[in-house]
């Protein structure tokens, strides 16, 4: 994921506008340092001062940008999301998918999701889907972006499986992204199964999975 491309909208509730260059970076530390301090911990558990000492800066910097730690959060949750739906036309947009043979399309749904899962964005990811409940709903976007990887795989790559018509390929397909999604969502808050993603065995299990789903070898 590229960090040095990471932008924030000035319209996130609770997050003050950044007018001066300066003014921006220093934001920019505290959302880099957020992302990274999220792998190890809760939100609930993430202190001001912490935050300050990690990108060098002090409480009184970091209320002048957001108001309290639920706008933080916001803002986090919208740089993991603008990282992750740069990734993701990265790797599968429709041009790129139209490139791909059925397996290797399938094996890439894996690599992708896993990536995302297991990258930098992690623990905000985490914090989201660990309060899914609340009326806010911070999984919300990334149903958005899972939808847009749907239209991208059904739209380049219904007509690649012999075995279905493109209209079976498509609900097929669609079954197989919330398969790998349920796996590593599992994977995300109950890291003790046999397949993990700390090693290649879960991407391993879930390219088996779905390639033999989809009648292909």
């Amino acid at each position: 994921m590229n960090f040095e491309a990471l932008k924030i909208d000035d319209d996130i509730p609770g997050v003050l506008p950044a007018r001066q260059k300066r003014s921006k970076r220093i934001r920019d530390a505290y959302i880099s340092a957020g992302i990274k301090l999220l792998n190890e911990r809760r939100l609930s558990d993430l202190k001001i001062s912490d935050l300050a000492e990690e990108c060098g800066g002090s409480v009184g910097s970091f209320y002048t940008r957001f108001e309290d730690k639920e706008a933080y959060f916001r803002a986090l949750r919208a740089a993991a999301i603008a990282l992750c739906n740069a990734e993701i036309y990265d790797r599968v947009n429709v041009d790129r998918l139209y490139e791909m043979e059925a397996g290797e399309a399938l094996d890439e749904m894996v690599d992708l999701m896993a990536d995302l899962f297991t990258g930098p964005v992690r623990g905000v990811l985490r914090e989201s889907l660990l309060r899914i409940l609340e009326p806010e709903d911070p999984w919300a976007p990334m149903r958005d972006s899972a939808r847009e990887i749907m239209r991208s795989y059904r739209r380049a790559c219904a007509t690649q499986f012999p075995a279905f018509t493109p209209d079976v390929a498509k609900e097929r397909l669609a079954f197989c992204f919330q398969l790998i999604v349920g796996v590593l969502q599992n994977d995300l808050v109950n890291d003790y199964h046999v397949y993990s993603t700390r090693d290649e065995s879960l991407r391993g299990g879930l390219k088996e999975a779905v390639r033999g789903y989809m009648k292909i070898s």
